[in-house]
């Protein structure tokens, strides 16, 4: 079994005794994440492209946000995609990632994760769910074999277009009720929370 053979939420429940809470956690006031004209034309290039695959939603869409997030923070992280990780192969929390944001920046190989991005399949965000938690779980036990434990792990699952957030603390799911959306004008809200996640993060908090 691999990360996606976790397709719900009472795999998770019966496996590892991780329980979940579907409730609004984030703030409401999050800090304005500054414009910028390079992320607004990447997107604007994006609506001539055909987005009828979770590979070209990641490549157009949610590459170029992670790009700019990391314009906005730089040398803070480092960010692997499709990336094998391989924690506990018997539990099944093993097989590739589509993104893991790291605490170490401008590393090659994944050595504190701390942000785990899920794309939802056939753009419906629940079936994620399962496997953003695996693999938050998983996260959780290699920083803690690695002497680099994280009071919360965090995760997202995305069809490009509507991100839900989620947050892994002593082995409860957090699952954010109001999803953020994000369109090709009007990408900062989707940023704003991942920088807040993101600072919350490289704080340990």
């Amino acid at each position: 079994m691999s990360y996606n053979k976790f397709k719900k939420l009472e795999m998770l429940r019966t496996q590892f005794g991780i329980n979940e809470i579907q409730t609004a956690w984030m703030p409401t006031n999050l800090p304005i994440f500054p414009k910028s004209p390079i992320l607004l034309q990447s997107l604007q290039d994006a609506k001539e492209e055909a987005l009828a695959t979770e590979k070209a939603k990641s490549e157009y869409v949610i590459v170029p946000v992670l790009k700019e997030l990391r314009r906005n923070n730089p040398h803070t992280f480092s960010s692997f995609s499709g990336y094998e990780f391989n924690v506990d192969v018997k539990s099944g929390l093993n097989g590739f990632c589509d993104f893991i944001l790291s605490a170490e920046p401008q590393r090659a190989s994944l050595t504190a994760p701390i942000i785990c991005l899920v794309e939802a399949k056939k753009g419906e965000i629940e079936t994620g769910w399962g496997q953003c938690g695996a693999e938050m779980y998983a996260a959780q036990i290699f920083n803690e074999r690695e002497g680099n434990p994280r009071k919360v792990i965090y995760g997202c699952v995305t069809n490009a277009f509507s991100w839900c957030f989620m947050k892994l603390e002593n082995k409860q799911l957090f699952i954010e009720s109001n999803y953020i959306p994000l369109t090709f004008t009007a990408p900062y809200e989707v940023l704003a929370a991942l920088q807040w996640i993101l600072d919350k993060s490289l704080a340990n908090e």
